[in-house]
């Protein structure tokens, strides 16, 4: 009898108590990579989920790999030796990659829009000037060759009117400064850091207003992969969101993320961070939902189609996306409304 008694207190205890604790499951870690080091401004939301432990609250670990330009960072996160799990690819890039058989799929966006801007030469102040000058890119087809193209076709020039010099992106400032390139697509505070040291820089466009239907970048992944860890990529689709969300109600917050991450003139010059963040607030540059419009692919897609990069057919909106991802990604982070991200 006391033997049953004291049985029953040992199971009312572990009942009481729950099942023994053992050694904590580690969060699922995602490896990310992104085009450019040190990051622009536009890129930051990435990093100050990482700041803010956000990604820790939804139960990932996320690390950050850096690369030389949207084409390296495609080609990284292609690769099975790269140990990439996403990328932050070139929307054009991504779905003519998609179309060759990468095997990758979009799942969000936290900048759809194209955050970028013409900088040109003191004596150029519109498009139309553009005409027999030398503008930097870094390839033909490639990001800056086709948001030249735009302002071009904005002053009714084409592609044979200008003369073309290939700039590596951490060259493009410096070509323009030094003369050997009159017009460059540049970021926000790259224009601006530019204007210091020549206040005459002039912004001949802003691309997100010559071109808003071109899908500037996107997350993409394995569909292996997306299948296979469904939960962890959505979990990090929806901290970006709460990134971006957050960003918009605390400059300091992502000023303390830049001046850790960034840019080191920012340190120098506070005051460029402050006039860019101004800048992509105004314009709503981050997307707060899943950041993918059927519009904005379906026009990149004819972007693509009309420069010749499909062998075949473009990849169909539904086929490109991960689309279950992204519906359990924004049911995760919860829908801003009106959602003009559909």
């Amino acid at each position: 009898m006391k033997r049953c008694a004291l049985w029953t207190a040992v199971v009312f205890l572990a009942v009481l108590l729950g099942p023994a604790s053992g050694p904590a499951r580690a969060a699922e870690k995602i490896v990310v990579g992104m085009p450019v080091s040190p990051p622009n401004v536009i890129h930051l939301p990435v990093l100050y989920a990482l700041d803010k432990g956000i990604y820790k609250k939804n139960g990932i670990e996320v690390e950050v790999k850096y690369f030389r330009g949207g084409v390296a960072a495609q080609r990284a996160v292609v690769s099975a030796q790269s140990g990439l799990d996403a990328g932050w690819i070139p929307g054009s890039l991504a779905l003519i990659g998609i179309a060759g058989g990468s095997g990758q799929k979009l799942f969000h966006s936290f900048g759809h829009l194209n955050e970028a801007q013409a900088a040109a030469a003191p004596d150029i102040d519109t498009p139309a000037k553009l005409k027999g000058r030398t503008v930097g890119i870094e390839g033909r087809g490639g990001y800056s060759h086709l948001g030249i193209l735009r302002v071009l076709e904005m002053a009714g020039l084409k592609d044979s009117d200008v003369n073309y010099i290939v700039t590596a992106p951490p060259a493009r400032v410096p070509y323009l400064l030094e003369g050997k390139a009159d017009a460059v697509v540049i970021h926000v505070e790259q224009v601006l850091m530019a204007q210091l040291k020549n206040k005459n820089i002039k912004v001949i466009a802003n691309l997100w207003k010559a071109d808003p239907l071109q899908l500037y970048a996107a997350m993409t992944a394995s569909e292996e992969k997306l299948k296979a860890r469904k939960n962890a990529f959505a979990a990090f689709a929806a901290s970006l969101m709460e990134s971006t969300r957050a960003i918009y109600k605390d400059k300091a917050g992502l000023r303390a993320t830049a001046l850790k991450h960034s840019f080191p003139a920012f340190k120098k010059n506070p005051e460029i961070f402050d006039q860019t963040y101004d800048v992509l607030v105004k314009e709503r540059l981050w997307t707060v939902n899943n950041g993918l419009p059927r519009k904005v692919i379906d026009a990149t897609n004819q972007l693509n189609v009309d420069m010749k990069k499909y062998k075949g057919a473009p990849p169909a909106f539904e086929k490109a996306l991960a689309l279950d991802v992204m519906e359990a990604a924004l049911k995760k982070a919860g829908e801003v409304t009106p959602n003009t991200e559909k």
